[in-house]
């Protein structure tokens, strides 16, 4: 109530100021009075050519400006996704934003007359401040998320609501403020260039011939109106725009076994039958100083293990085999993968129902997600759940998707000890005959009775049956 109030006050300081003015230059056809303006207002609402005017400006500036953000909206993600685009670009870009938009405006009415002229112009204008926002919008996008979508292969259009749409909205919210305000200025001066049929700007052109000041006035006050009136329209939908779908799936939408979204990272070019995992000599090495250099050969229902202090990486490996990490050297064939990455990776506006059911997990999620975390977690965002409550969301998230084999990276890290043997027990019921590839620097490895060591450095030339075996793989028992 009192922010309305002082508001009022502005509004009636600004009135009086202008009353005194107009009162002062004393000559209606250099400065109106507001209540001559408002007398001319209430006679152009009556009229039916005011309306058709003003719905005739309405759908070619709004049409411009819908056209330009369609346009930047696309090309910005084509930008994002081609590199080379953005060079390409650039000059047209630079055009928009420094000709002026009289000498346009001109040369279009030579080339077509009035009728695109006001659509043309609003684009014109529209267009780089949109698709300039884009791009740093989705440039900030995380890229820690956006390669755990790449690993559990989310749809397009999950990437984009969960990933992309929180990183670039808010640069949408400010460009699409900036550029509806530009585009009813530039739209109207375009009109008042071209006078088409049925405008504002030939109507407030009109006004200045008959040197009726008052009218000129009256749509001046027309104008901001309109473009405050839309400007709200558009922002209250970019804001029920951006909270759909829900976030939170509900416990009963997720019974059932259901169908898979997605059917995780597979690179199969090259995989020997009866593997789930094959890579061939992959090197990797960071300012001179080689991190890996091993085999890694994994059948189905194998377990093996990396095992090495932080910082000598065990990560990378993951990396190059889950397809996150380009080796420099070396092969890797893999069948459908999931992973548990060193961090969450999890979009923490969703729940753990709807961060499972992103990455394509199958079966009754919500009887699963109710066996390792609180009921009360069911539908909370992920960004409200603990670090030992998030890190079991991202293994069941790994363990859930039909894959063929699962990558863990420091899966258990922040869980205590009771917690991190019921994840096992639950981990190693739900594995089902797929084969397990896991890094740690501490005990983990002896959870796992059955695991073989991965070296991160192995000598392939030197194995045999009774030494290092195929892959770089450490037998039991040495």
């Amino acid at each position: 109530m009192k922010d309305k109030l002082k508001k009022a006050v502005i509004l009636l300081i600004w009135l009086g100021l202008w009353q005194i003015t107009a009162l002062f230059v004393s000559n209606p056809i250099y400065f109106a009075t507001p209540v001559e303006t408002l007398r001319e207002l209430f006679v152009k609402l009556r009229e039916a050519a005011f309306w058709q005017s003003l719905l005739g400006s309405l759908l070619r500036i709004l049409g411009g400006f819908f056209a330009a953000s369609f346009l930047a909206f696309m090309l910005a993600f084509a930008v994002q996704r081609y590199g080379w685009l953005k060079e390409f670009l650039a000059p047209f870009v630079s055009f928009l934003k420094s000709v002026p938009v009289t000498a346009v405006a001109v040369i279009l009415l030579i080339w077509w007359g009035p009728r695109y002229l006001v659509l043309c112009i609003s684009l014109m204008v529209v267009f780089p401040n949109i698709y300039s926002n884009m791009q740093t919008g989705l440039s900030h996008a995380d890229k820690e998320l956006l390669e755990m979508a790449a690993v559990f292969r989310l749809r397009p259009i999950d990437r984009f609501l969960w990933i992309c749409r929180p990183a670039y909205l808010p640069y949408l919210h400010s460009a699409v403020s900036v550029s509806l305000g530009m585009c009813f200025k530039s739209g109207i001066a375009a009109e008042i260039i071209g006078l088409p049929e049925f405008s504002i700007g030939e109507r407030l052109y009109r006004d200045k011939i008959y040197l009726n000041t008052a009218g000129v006035f009256a749509w001046v006050i027309v104008i901001l109106l309109l473009s405050s009136l839309t400007e709200r329209l558009i922002m209250r939908l970019l804001k029920l725009l951006s909270k759909f779908p829900a976030p939170c799936l509900r416990p009963e939408t997720c019974g059932g076994e259901g169908d898979a979204l997605n059917t995780g990272a597979s690179f199969t070019d090259g995989l020997p039958e009866g593997y789930t995992l094959y890579a061939e000599r992959i090197v990797k090495s960071y300012e001179g100083r080689t991190l890996v250099d091993t085999e890694v050969k994994l059948k189905a229902g194998k377990i093996a293990y990396l095992k090495a202090p932080s910082g000598e990486g065990k990560s990378t490996l993951l990396g190059m085999l889950a397809g996150t990490v380009i080796p420099d050297r070396g092969s890797v064939a893999a069948g459908r993968l999931s992973m548990v990455f060193q961090e969450d990776r999890l979009v923490e506006s969703a729940n753990a129902l709807r961060n499972l059911k992103l990455a394509g997990c199958t079966g009754d999620l919500a009887a699963e997600v109710r066996k390792l975390l609180p009921e009360r977690t069911l539908m909370l965002p992920a960004s409200e759940l603990s670090g030992g409550e998030r890190r079991r969301v991202a293994v069941m998230r790994a363990l859930l998707h039909p894959s063929d084999a699962v990558i863990m990276d420091e899966a258990f890290t922040g869980l205590d000890e009771e917690t991190k043997q019921k994840t096992l027990d639950w981990i190693r019921l739900k594995l089902e005959g797929r084969s397990l590839l896991f890094a740690s620097h501490g005990t983990e490895a002896e959870l796992f009775y059955d695991a073989e060591e991965i070296m991160l450095n192995a000598d392939p030339g030197n194995a045999d049956d009774k030494g290092v075996s195929e892959g770089g793989v450490k037998a039991e028992g040495e």
